[in-house]
């Protein structure tokens, strides 16, 4: 008895560890893979009880089927060496035709054999696998595979209807009604570069159109569909279409071969898996110009009515640190940005073509660095770039230069700024608005299962709030240039439960960034004349930060709370204290207009993890509202894939980076926002 136990043990070691061809099974079950895959969620099959965390058949079964793809190696942790195999239709749409099979012993394995598999079934993190194979076949060669379902989701649940199809071939239509929601870039879950695509349209993230709350069942990867290679991608390509990026040979065109969110697809094909929480098409064609229609396409300049005399913009321009990049001059000395001079050479050229294509009068810089004004200084390089692409220098920028001799604007290694043309407006005044700071205790917490510690002290950039005279009037108007916390960072609101919860989805420091808005609100009060508050405030439309500046009429018991431990102008021993360690609920509202979002409600700025929302903005003094001809995001960054970007990070393969364009499109990570104003309506 105890020799048979034995042998048991070492049997199914054997199988699970890929030697398969030594165990041969004593009565297997003979099924077909429909019955293997149930019309549920998971497998029907004895033994196996998801809910009991039971997850592996009692038996092994023969199954048959023709191999439409394999895996000769692995990808990542969560698509394992093996193939897929499908059986003709049982005509039964509730049951899927496919299954993997996940074994090592795959080199007599062929698409298009007729194969039977004999194996357990396990429901591998939630997907339907054969696995501990113990035997393959090759019954037949050369067979045709069985067509791809074309993937036809209307009136279905997204997800079910992926899990009907699990393992099968498919292809993705224009009745598929499948649009890109993130566009090719590196994806921190499964650490390769893939796309992910969702139903009718690109996903909206929950904040943007509704006021936060707790969403205890919200998941950012629900109705989702990843687009994979079998493979790991090298940096800067796509493997499933080798001609993306591909311009006129010289690096300084753009491309017709693009990607952008919110396309439609036409024509992938491939077969469904499922891993870190996601359906996964793992492509088996190649895409064209054609797979990708483009319902937003690109625009070389601001898609903007005709009419206004006064154009004001803001511009991300994603970490803009000027060599030599070992000194940085900034009082953090740190760089954020390029870090060759390859790098910056793409990047001054990207952002100094897109700001001289604006045409705008005013704008607003986040994320240049914070190293002085000299013609040594991160905005002065940028502004002699943007000018030397400007034929008439009756145009060229100038920019803003304190004068009470500051040597930076905050402490941080990244400022906000101001350029403009002085043929259109003079600068007569201006304001530094010092943001709150939090320096609160120190919390130890967990966050992912780990323990950190949260040291108390959080700075924030401050605004820059210039007032300039429209040339030929007396006509003021004050823009304040802002960049608020990141929803990245840490705050004491975070953790001091001990943990770091997100539970109303505004990201971390939501709270700090409330009393940005409540400082800034109440800073622009004391300040005469129209005013308009631009930049990067780091929240969805419908956030806390939003709601302070705009309004709150559409909000019942909608609690609204500035951080606690907050300051102004240093720490508790040098600064201004502005809230206690309870911080303060804010009930009132500054009646700023979110411009964009009235006249275009549909609209995005920015792309993060399967959403997009904005968090660039124009909010208007409302006398100023009779006089706006028009107001847009101009999207050339958000939508366009990272691979288009500056950095060689995710995107060059051993110093080669083919796809790498000197044009506008994925100048930054966020769209410029821009407003044109009839002045002689002010």
């Amino acid at each position: 008895m105890k020799k048979s136990i034995l042998s048991l043990l070492i049997g199914e070691i054997l199988l699970t560890s890929g030697c398969s061809q030594l165990i041969q099974p004593s009565h297997p079950i003979d099924t077909t893979i429909q019955q293997l895959q149930g019309s549920g969620n998971y497998s029907p099959v004895v033994g196996i009880d998801v809910a009991n965390k039971q997850f592996t058949s009692n038996d092994y079964y023969n199954v048959e089927g023709i191999v439409t793809a394999i895996q000769d190696k692995d990808l990542g942790r969560d698509l394992p060496r093996g193939f897929f195999i499908q059986a003709a239709s049982d005509n039964n749409p509730q049951t899927s035709d496919g299954i993997f099979v996940n074994t090592a012993d795959i080199k007599n394995v062929k698409v298009g054999d007729l194969v039977k598999v004999t194996a357990k079934v396990t429901e591998h993190y939630h997907w339907t696998q054969l696995t501990s194979v113990a035997k393959v076949d090759v019954l037949k060669t050369q067979q045709p595979l069985p067509a791809p379902v074309v993937l036809d989701l209307n009136n279905q649940n997204f997800n079910d209807a992926l899990e009907r199809v699990e393992g099968m071939r498919v292809k993705i239509a224009k009745v598929s009604n499948l649009h890109v929601t993130r566009n090719y870039g590196f994806d921190y879950a499964s650490h390769r570069n893939n796309l992910v695509l969702s139903y009718k349209y690109a996903l909206m993230h929950p904040n943007q159109t509704e006021a936060p709350h707790i969403r205890p069942q919200w998941n950012a990867n629900d109705g989702t569909l990843v687009v994979e290679s079998f493979k790991r991608a090298p940096n800067g390509q796509i493997l499933w279409y080798p001609d993306f990026g591909l311009g006129n040979g010289n690096g300084n065109g753009s491309s017709n071969h693009y990607i952008r969110i919110n396309d439609l697809v036409d024509g992938l094909e491939g077969v469904i898996g499922y891993s870190y929480g996601q359906y996964r098409l793992y492509v088996t064609n190649k895409a064209n110009q054609n797979t990708f229609v483009h319902i937003n396409d690109r625009s070389p300049k601001p898609p903007m009515k005709r009419g206004g005399n006064l154009r004001i913009a803001s511009f991300n321009v994603l970490n803009y640190f000027n060599p030599p990049y070992d000194e940085s001059r900034n009082p953090l000395g740190q760089n954020r940005g390029a870090q060759s001079e390859k790098e910056f050479k793409l990047q001054s050229d990207k952002i100094a073509t897109a700001i001289a294509h604006m045409h705008a009068d005013i704008v607003g810089l986040m994320e240049i660095e914070n190293n002085g004004f000299d013609k040594k200084s991160a905005v002065a390089d940028l502004v002699n770039r943007i000018n030397s692409k400007i034929k008439n220098p009756a145009d060229h920028y100038t920019y803003f230069t304190p004068k009470n001799g500051e040597k930076s604007i905050g402490s941080d290694a990244i400022t906000t700024q101001v350029i403009y043309k002085k043929n259109k407006v003079t600068l007569e005044d201006y304001h530094i608005i010092k943001m709150p700071e939090q320096h609160a205790p120190t919390v130890h917490y967990m966050d992912k299962n780990r323990n950190k510690t949260f040291y108390g002290s959080v700075h924030q950039r401050d605004t820059i709030a210039p007032t300039f005279r429209i040339n030929g009037t007396d006509k003021i108007i004050t823009v304040a240039v802002n960049h608020f916390k990141s929803k990245g960072s840490v705050c004491w609101e975070d953790v001091n439960t001990g943990k770091k919860l997100d539970l109303d989805q505004q990201g971390a420091c939501e709270n700090l960034r409330v009393a940005a808005a409540e400082r800034l609100g109440t800073a622009l009060a004391q300040i005469k004349g129209n005013k308009i508050i631009l930049g990067d405030l780091n929240s969805y439309a419908n956030e806390d930060p939003l709601i302070v500046l705009t309004n709150r009429n559409h909000l019942t018991n909608h609690v609204t709370k500035a951080a606690g431990y907050t300051y102004i102008g240093g720490n508790k021993a040098t600064g201004t204290p502005l809230y206690g360690k309870d911080g303060k609920v804010i009930n009132h509202s500054f009646g700023y207009i979110n411009i964009i979002r009235q006249l275009h409600p549909e609209s995005y700025s920015f792309a993060y993890n399967n959403h997009i929302g904005t968090l660039d903005y124009i909010l208007i003094s409302p006398p100023l509202k009779r006089a706006v001809i028009d107001a847009h995001e101009w999207n050339i960054n958000a939508g366009e894939s990272t691979l288009f970007e500056y950095s060689d990070k995710h995107n060059c393969s051993h110093g080669i980076c083919s796809i790498r364009h000197h044009d506008i499109y994925r100048a930054s990570d966020h769209d410029p926002a821009i407003i044109d104003l009839d002045t002689h309506k002010i």
